[in-house]
This record gives C-alpha cells, structure tokens and sequence, in this order.
C-alpha cells in the first residue's frame, strides 16, 4: 500500500455479537481522525438460520427459562430487530463524531463477507469487549490479516482523545510514516517516531532496538500516546500493543 493511499472507508463487522455503542463512538471518532467513512457490516449468521430449521433444535426461553422449539420465523425477526438496534446506534455516533456511515446487512459466513468486501483503501475494525475472545472476534481477526486492508485494533475503554501519535518505521520509506504524519497533521497531534538504528528521519525520534511489543513499549515509556502505527509484519505484535497500553493500533498494508 502506498503511503500517500487514502482510507475511504473504516470496516465494522457487527454479526459475532450484540451492538456496542461505545465501541461505534470509538469508531466513528477514528474514522473522523482518518478522514474516512464508516462502513457498517452486519452478517447474519447462516449456520444458525438452518440449525433452526432442524426439529429437533431447541433453545432456552427468556421468559420461562424452559427449553422450547428454535423456530426460524422468530430467529429471523430477532435478527431484523438486532440489525435495526445496530443500525440505530450506528446513525447515533456517526452523527455525534460528523461522519459519513453507511450500513450493510449480509448473510452467510462472517469471514467469506468480510474478506469479499474489503479492499487495500479499507481499514478493518478488530475491537476488543475485554472479556475472553469469542470464535467470532478470533475469526474476524485472522480474516482481516488475510484481506487487502489495513487493521485496526480498538481496545476495550478506549478513553484518550488526545495524545501522541507514534509510528514504528522500519526505513525511510516505511508507508505507515506517512499516513501516521496526515493523521498526526488532521488530529493536531504531535508525531514521535520509533526507528531502527541507522534509519534517517526528520522529527521527534528514538531508536528502537527491535519490533516485539516489549520493544515499543520500553521505547515509548511514560509518554501518552492516542495512536501507534506501524506496518504489518504478521508478529502479532499489533493486538499485543493495543492491550498493554490500552491505546489503537493500526496496522498498515505494506506497499
């Protein structure tokens, strides 16, 4: 992906679980510091629309507390009724942050519709409720390092509306440099870039003895970040960043 690339849409699926209001206010705000649209993806989950046709599928009553026929009638308007609450919030925030959304219901696998619609000017939302990870949220994870998007990952409680915005670059001519300086240009924000030794770069530098997550840690300290950007390696080093020190990160498609 080419640094100069702008993000025209930030990508959030809402079919593995109930709609959150705080993490689409968390959306909407990172979209607004992208410049980008958010795109709302509900993916109705298949598998479970023809499990419900079965006859012997059953499940507790919220009422009763007794067990009772799954039927797809009902399934399904609870489904309609889930996508409409999600979409509602999704007008809510998108409003309050002044971005454009959009919002789009699918139905069948969440990964195929995830990968199918994302292209390498998408940013992909992997956010984290904070409780243990669910099939769904580990599937939307390895989904999105598959696809030609970028990545970001949202931890839970995200609160920091404004501080540094840091850029790990591998070299001068690292893409994640210079979408890291239009986002700290837009958001106002001052721009500390961690770089390998030898790595020429104009700016607020420190020198970074390696990529792991302990490394960037130690390199950033007792600063407050708002961001961190860094280009994809596969490490993982992304999630494990984003839950340490509590802050986004996103990841970008190399060129």
């Amino acid at each position: 992906m080419s640094g100069t690339m702008r993000f025209r849409r930030l990508v959030l699926e809402l079919g593995h679980g109930p709609a959150d209001p705080a993490t689409m206010r968390e959306a909407a705000a990172f979209a607004r510091l992208l410049d980008a649209e958010l795109h709302a993806l509900f993916v109705e989950d298949e598998t479970l629309l023809h499990a419900s046709a079965l006859p012997f599928a059953r499940e507790i009553s919220p009422l009763s507390f007794r067990w009772r026929k799954l039927a797809p009638d009902r399934l399904e308007t609870e489904l309609k009724a889930a996508a409409d609450q999600a979409q509602r919030y999704l007008v809510q925030a998108a409003r309050a942050s002044g971005v454009r959304q959009t919002f789009e219901v699918r139905r069948g696998d969440l990964a195929l519709n995830v990968f199918e619609i994302c292209v390498a000017s998408d940013v992909v939302v992997v956010a984290s409720s904070g409780r243990e990870p669910t099939h769904g949220s580990d599937q939307l994870r390895e989904t999105a390092y598959r696809s030609a998007a970028s990545v970001l990952f949202l931890p839970p409680d995200t609160a920091r509306r404004r501080g540094l915005i840091v850029v790990i670059v591998t070299g001068a001519e690292d893409p994640s440099l210079a979408i890291a300086q239009r986002i700290a240009a837009r958001g106002r924000e001052r721009l500390l870039v961690l770089a390998s030794s030898g790595v020429e770069v104009d700016g607020d530098v420190r020198v970074l003895p390696g990529r792991t997550a302990q490394d960037v840690m130690a390199a950033i300290g007792d600063a407050r970040e708002r961001l961190i950007v860094m280009t994809r390696d596969g490490s993982g080093a992304g999630a494990e960043l984003a839950a340490a020190r509590g802050v986004p990160v996103l990841l970008v498609e190399p060129a």
